[in-house]
């Protein structure tokens, strides 16, 4: 029998770009090998203290990745934005490119069978699917509960204008510019995407051509 258990929390919602290429390569040990490397790259990446202590937990299914802050507390976010921002810019320097977005609020989760479903799921994972590139979102109730508690993701290093989607709303909708703060050098992310570019399938290349440009757009450069 199917048990559910309220999760309401922070939640990150990511995908794998040109996950089938992959896997129709992962009955030959070579490639599963290398999927299984980059993966635990991603994963080792992350707080593994608090992972150890059961405030961060996350699920894998097919070419989706799921991570749950604790909670739905402001004084998560500022954390689990973190965690967030270094699975997106990790992706890139293992070249397994993702898209992800952030949602707050309720979902169901079954261990036996895994299966998750609820709105905060659902949202951040129709942004995801939305996405024409490379890249992390704040969804409209991630922005929105972020400036009810007072604080302003504009300062946390996302933007407004250039989100990425193809038919859902942008309103609402942020898009982290992949740097903190600011820096004198060019962004290290440009040669891995465009490698990446290189031997991605023709469909693809748009969203690296994507990505690269929003970053070199938005990055903030130390002025001597």
């Amino acid at each position: 029998m199917i048990k559910w258990n309220q999760k309401d929390a922070w939640v990150g919602v990511f995908d794998i770009l040109g996950f089938k290429n992959l896997i129709r390569q992962t009955d030959q040990e070579f490639p599963r090998a290398l999927l299984t490397s980059k993966l635990n790259d991603l994963f080792e990446a992350l707080d593994h203290d608090v992972m150890h202590h059961g405030q961060l937990e996350y699920m894998v299914f097919s070419d989706t990745i799921v991570i749950f802050a604790p909670d739905l507390e402001a004084h998560s976010y500022g954390w689990f934005l973190l965690q967030c921002t270094i699975i997106i810019n990790k992706s890139i320097a293992v070249r397994l490119p993702l898209r992800g977005a952030i949602s707050v609020g309720t979902a169901f989760i079954s261990s036996s069978p895994p299966m998750i479903i609820g709105p905060s799921f659902l949202e951040a994972h129709e942004y995801c699917e939305d996405q024409n590139w490379i890249g992390l979102l704040l969804t409209p109730s991630a922005t929105l509960a972020v400036r009810r508690a007072g604080l302003e993701p504009l300062h946390h290093d996302f933007v407004l204008d250039d989100v990425p989607l193809r038919k859902m709303s942008s309103e609402n909708v942020l898009a982290y510019r992949f740097h903190n703060g600011m820096s004198s050098f060019s962004s290290p992310l440009l040669k891995f995407l465009g490698e990446m570019k290189h031997f991605a399938p023709d469909q693809d290349k748009g969203k690296y051509d994507r990505t690269m440009a929003f970053i070199e757009k938005h990055y903030r450069y130390i002025r001597s």
